[in-house]
């Protein structure tokens, strides 16, 4: 199937029209910036982010002139390529709030510090388990003259509203590279896209009735030497650069372009392994935001469980109003193998395989 076939097409390009009308009023064709927290582990949906941010501000003509992951930051080398009053943007995701706390001292660290800057928070999802961390975040918040926030759902928009920040929704930045086709034909009627970490939705739920493959792709993919070792190896390095980073200024200051000439690469890498993955099934299982938005990308049929704090619902709530081949359970199994079928049908019916 190629991405001209992709029955999320509507889906894709309303999404794109919301993100570049949002990005577009806020940065200019000309304009230098650095972008912050690159994702520099194996997290396929946070490298898709970091790709679309990097496509879409390709195409409004905003030049990125320093990058970084929150490891190998260098306060002195952003600081000899933007000019005081520039634009500082800060990777999107769903880490904003006490759910992943390292990324989010990266965040407030960089609002407190970089007050002379204009700070833009790309597109993310909020989730605060406690008062105290919220409070907290919108007192650092609230410090910086020139602070925006993109949300990806109206209840993370109404959290840090409540806060009298500037916020505004905006799609999340993956769908910004736009429809891409499958790598590879299906070989079971569901990939099980499981999240392995505490944001999971736990289901243990069997289908009796159809093939499934069941995994979490922060381990790899099957089927292939690459997918099985890249991830390990790719690990190592990291561990290996970032520990040289960490204890050498040198380095961060001035040996800064040496690391990141290998972050578009690995992202790439990272995402197409995402897309093996879930090629491999004619429909998509996932409790996964980014397990939902690249089954969209490469036009796959889904049933949707949901994380903890229902980030997929709030995002389909805020941004997807076709949902013919978008089968949402949130926490609710009861309905699971049937939604599975009807999935499966449709996938036929539109494929042309219905007999």
């Amino acid at each position: 199937m190629s991405s001209r076939d992709n029955i999320h097409l509507n889906i894709i390009s309303h999404q794109q029209k919301l993100l570049f009308e949002c990005l577009g009023n806020m940065l200019k064709k000309g304009e230098r910036v650095a972008l912050l927290d690159f994702p520099n582990h194996n997290n396929v949906g946070d490298n898709a982010i970091w790709l679309g941010e990097k496509e879409a501000l390709k195409k409004i003509g905003v030049k990125v002139v320093y990058q970084c992951d929150i490891y190998t930051y260098s306060e002195k080398a952003l600081r000899r390529h933007l000019d005081n009053g520039e634009t500082v943007l800060m990777h999107g995701g769903g880490n904003l709030g006490t759910v992943w706390p390292e990324h989010q001292r990266f965040r407030e660290r960089m609002i407190e510090t970089l007050k002379d800057f204009r700070l833009i928070q790309l597109p993310q999802s909020v989730f605060f388990k406690n008062d105290e961390g919220l409070e907290r975040f919108g007192k650092v918040a609230r410090s910086h003259k020139d602070f925006q926030v993109l949300l990806r759902d109206e209840p993370s928009f109404k959290i840090l509203e409540a806060l009298g920040l500037n916020v505004k929704l905006c799609p999340d930045m993956a769908l910004a590279l736009g429809a891409v086709s499958p790598k590879g034909e299906p070989v079971h009627d569901v990939v099980w896209l499981s999240r392995s970490d505490h944001e999971t939705a736990g289901k243990d739920e069997t289908l009796k009735s159809v093939s499934v493959e069941k995994l979490d792709w922060l381990i790899g993919g099957p089927g292939f030497f690459h997918s099985r070792f890249f991830a390990r190896i790719t690990v190592r390095i990291r561990t290996m650069v970032i520990k040289i980073y960490s204890n050498s200024s040198f380095f961060r200051n001035y040996l800064w372009r040496f690391n990141t000439m290998f972050f578009d690469s690995l992202a790439w890498s990272r995402f197409w392994r995402g897309v093996r993955i879930l090629s491999r099934g004619r429909v998509v299982v996932t409790d996964r935001l980014h397990g939902h938005i690249i089954s969209t990308l490469i036009g796959k049929s889904q049933v949707l469980f949901d994380n903890h704090y229902r980030k997929i619902g709030n995002y389909m709530d805020c941004f997807v109003s076709s949902r013919e081949a978008l089968m949402y359970l949130g926490d609710d199994s009861s309905e699971f193998e049937e939604k599975v079928k009807q999935a499966l049908e449709y996938t036929k019916k539109v494929s042309g395989d219905e007999k």
